[in-house]
């Protein structure tokens, strides 16, 4: 339901720098930042998420003899595939596009959304809903259905400590300048869902009628946190950081409030709608929200915290990590603050594996047959950055795509991560990090999370002149050499097939971490068991877990 137009009130408030309580001696946003008061913009409620339609217009699906034998051993399996929701139902009609595998996992399922399509499943694998249209889940929702768009950027994450899940994508009033929420009204995932709609773009921070493309989503206790790009991933104008009154929305309020806070890039950028206009700026800049995982909470009072990877090469005066504090009080969002606090400079970096002339370079992942495929939202942190409280110590996890050597003529793709930590009131430092790229293959699309045991595993896709498109992970224990991910590369499946038109590939995986024993990874990405034309990707979904996490060690209780 659409809510009066006086009750959609939006206080701005234009930050004030030398105001702002900062504790560090670089704590400065750039000229032109802001921030914006308001609620959300409409509610719904959606019907059951197992009575929707599913892509195809069947009856909802029917585990094969096949699914119905799998057991919780080793979970892998298929997820959403293209092949089954290229059609009408689906809001597809044969077309081409990115999957954009987001998958999480909770006490009983595994939810994944795949850029316009999502479905659930038991641990097992079986499916028990889905492939539902994105379109069909958002239905109700008036400011979050959009008609015949199609690419939705969709994510899914699971609020362990709620006990409910959380669906977004971009949306808003007739296009994508803002971002839908969707929280499901009990543990089931199947069920019903709270809908709102929130225009973080607007008139009055300067960003209105501009697509908030490439949102990433978050939980934290006082609040759901949104990073996001006004405009085009490669040509925005800076960023905008979101924060969702967590409390209200699992209420089912139809009026939560929320605070959006613009940081401008530092290169202006191409500000028209469809990144057009010549001469093609690219300011590329991007942050990421801290992800809770874990049973301990953060320590009371704690903000939460946003990470940006600061590029030279992407017009940043040097390549550092920046980290930001997001502080709200519900009961007074107009004093919400953003402090960047902790500035750390890392290992030299490179976000450009190929050669970039502002507007074209895209391309250099090899593949054994057809083009070379992009490398998937340079410059970009990959989902998700993932926070952990030890009591000890907190761990922030984080990692994003690089040349492999630091040069792009060369056109080698390898990943950098980080764990950044912080002991009490203590600064954010780099514990430790690398570049994993162990061999002449092309590696990116990388997600990393860390479980109690302090065990690492980072999931990616891995290809090259003599290696089709594959699903792999590397790993680290805690006793292993800081920097490195020396555990043996592990596939997940191998792909057989090659993407053999100039479509992008998926812009972003995730793995997350079971609540029921903090031990097992669960990772969802893309791959080809074979080439087709027109091309048909398939997703994956598998678990793995490391011996030395034991359910009677818990070193974050």
């Amino acid at each position: 339901m659409r809510k009066p137009t006086a009750l959609f009130t939006i206080a701005v408030i234009l930050l004030s720098i030398s105001s702002l309580p900062a504790t560090a001696t670089d704590a400065q946003l750039p000229p032109g930042s802001n921030m914006i008061v308001g609620s959300a913009l409409s509610f719904s409620v959606s019907p059951p998420l197992r009575e929707m339609a599913v892509c195809p217009g069947t009856p909802a699906s029917v585990p094969s003899s096949v699914e119905a034998r799998r057991t919780l051993t080793a979970p892998n399996f298929e997820g959403i595939g293209l092949a089954e929701i290229a059609g009408d139902n689906c809001n597809m009609a044969q077309q081409q596009i990115a999957d954009d595998d987001s998958g999480a996992v909770g006490p009983k399922h595994y939810v994944q959304v795949v850029n316009i399509s999502l479905a659930v499943y038991d641990k097992a694998g079986n499916r028990l809903a889905g492939p539902i249209a994105t379109s069909t889940f958002w239905a109700n929702q008036p400011d979050c259905f959009l008609g015949g768009v199609t690419i939705s950027d969709s994510l899914v994450i699971y609020d362990r400590h709620a006990d409910r899940w959380v669906i977004s994508r971009p949306g808003v009033a007739g296009g994508p300048d803002g971002l839908c929420l969707a929280v499901s009204v009990t543990s089931d995932p199947t069920g019903r869902y709270y809908q709102y709609a929130f225009a973080i773009n607007t008139e009055a921070n300067g960003l209105a009628n501009l697509p908030s493309d490439y949102p990433k989503i978050s939980t934290w206790p006082e609040f759901y946190l949104a990073t996001a790009l006004p405009n085009r991933i490669y040509c925005g104008v800076g960023d905008t950081v979101s924060a969702f009154d967590r409390a209200a929305m699992l209420a089912g309020d139809r009026a939560p409030g929320y605070v959006t806070f613009f940081v401008p890039a530092p290169v202006p950028g191409d500000d028209s709608p469809d990144c057009v206009i010549p001469p093609f700026f690219v300011a590329h800049t991007h942050m990421l929200p801290a992800d809770l995982d874990g049973k301990q909470l953060p320590p009371a009072g704690a903000p939460g915290y946003i990470v940006q990877v600061q590029d030279e090469n992407w017009g940043f005066p040097a390549g550092r990590l920046q980290i930001y504090e997001i502080h709200v009080d519900w009961t007074d969002p107009s004093s919400a603050t953003l402090i960047p606090t902790t500035s750390l400079t890392p290992e030299t970096f490179n976000s450009n594996p190929c050669p970039w002339d502002n507007g074209s370079g895209l391309s250099c992942i090899q593949q054994p047959e057809g083009p070379a495929v992009d490398a998937s939202a340079w410059g970009a942190m990959m989902y998700r950055l993932s926070y952990r409280n030890f009591g000890s110590h907190q761990t922030l996890l984080f990692n994003h795509t690089v040349a492999a050597d630091g040069d792009p003529s060369h056109r080698h793709s390898g990943i950098r991560w980080y764990e950044l930590r912080s002991s009490k009131t203590a600064p954010w430092f780099i514990y430790q990090q690398g570049t994993y790229a162990p061999d002449e293959n092309d590696r990116w699309l990388g997600s990393i999370a860390m479980d109690r045991h302090g065990d690492i595993a980072l999931g990616f896709d891995v290809s090259g002149a003599n290696q089709y498109p594959s699903i792999h992970y590397a790993s680290r224990r805690p006793s292993d050499p800081l920097g490195q991910l020396p555990r043996e590369e592990v596939s997940i499946i191998e792909g057989h097939g090659a993407q053999i038109t100039s479509f992008p590939w998926g812009d972003y995986s995730q793995m997350t971490i079971d609540p029921t024993d903090d031990c097992t990874f669960w990772y969802t990405n893309e791959y080809y068991p074979k080439t087709t034309n027109p091309d048909r990707w398939h997703t994956r979904i598998a678990a793995f877990r490391f011996s030395e996490c034991h359910a009677r060690e818990n070193p974050d209780e």
